[in-house]
């Protein structure tokens, strides 16, 4: 029986990239910055490596955050309060997400990751501190807020991961752990309405979507295992080093092109 070596070795790039990528995602954001331009680089359309990536990324949050509610790092309190301003942005972003084109996604995708960059390295008392304890009732603002983010992350979801931890903290003044584990409960909500509404338009590689979703598991799961082993202040310098790669990426991109 003959093998195509080189299918093998594609089919393994994708499950490591699906590993990798879900790993960086758990503990702070922007690994779909990575895994995107590299799929539309192995051939898949924008709007298809859009779909198919998102496969993973559910697999990968749903593996962390399980692991981090099971060892009680999950707020349900807060979950169950953004959960319907997060459900309703995530319906509004799916229609429109079925409408854009590959040359708007990219162009859309340029300009996002500009955005994403400097959102990451803002300073944490820009719009000033932290509550000391999250609020008991969704405040107007955490409505608004958690809907814009549900909508950005529906349609692009590049760098959602960055901007959630922002809003979060700003929101609830929680610890970097447990702002992981309710972003990445967040996360599926509007992942699982984008990932619906692109599979009924024909907007998913499912092969390549289950090579990548099997290492996700892998990552999401020893994303989660190295923030119960290495506490907040590993989490707040993987944050730092994943944005700075982000804008090193973003500085190279311009100057290749």
């Amino acid at each position: 029986m003959d093998f195509d070596v080189s299918m093998i070795a594609l089919y393994g790039a994708y499950f490591v990239l699906g590993a990798v990528v879900s790993l960086i995602n758990s503990i702070a954001g922007g690994g779909s910055t990575l895994s995107l331009p590299l799929m539309i680089f192995l051939g898949l359309p924008a709007t298809v490596a859009n779909g198919t990536n998102r496969i993973g990324l559910i697999i990968g949050n749903f593996s962390s955050a399980i692991n981090l509610a099971r060892h009680g790092y999950l707020n349900k309190r807060l979950f169950l309060q953004l959960l319907t301003p997060t459900l309703i942005g995530a319906l509004v972003g799916a229609c429109f997400l079925v409408r854009i084109g590959d040359k708007l996604f990219q162009a859309i995708l340029a300009v996002v990751i500009c955005l994403v960059v400097v959102m990451s390295n803002l300073r944490k008392d820009i719009l000033g501190k932290p509550p000391v304890a999250p609020p008991e009732k969704l405040t107007l603002k955490g409505a608004l807020g958690f809907f814009c983010i549900a909508i950005y992350g529906c349609i692009v979801q590049v760098g959602v991961g960055f901007v959630q931890i922002f809003g979060l903290t700003r929101y609830t003044g929680l610890s970097p752990i447990e702002i992981n584990a309710l972003k990445n409960a967040l996360t599926n909500v509007f992942l699982l309405v984008s990932t619906i509404a692109l599979g009924l338009n024909g907007k998913i590689d499912w092969l390549i979507a289950a090579l990548m979703a099997s290492g996700a598991w892998v990552g999401g799961y020893f994303g989660s295992f190295l923030q119960r082993k290495k506490g907040n202040k590993f989490i707040q310098r993987f944050i730092s080093v994943c944005s700075i790669g982000m804008a090193i990426a973003l500085v190279v991109d311009l100057i290749v092109k």
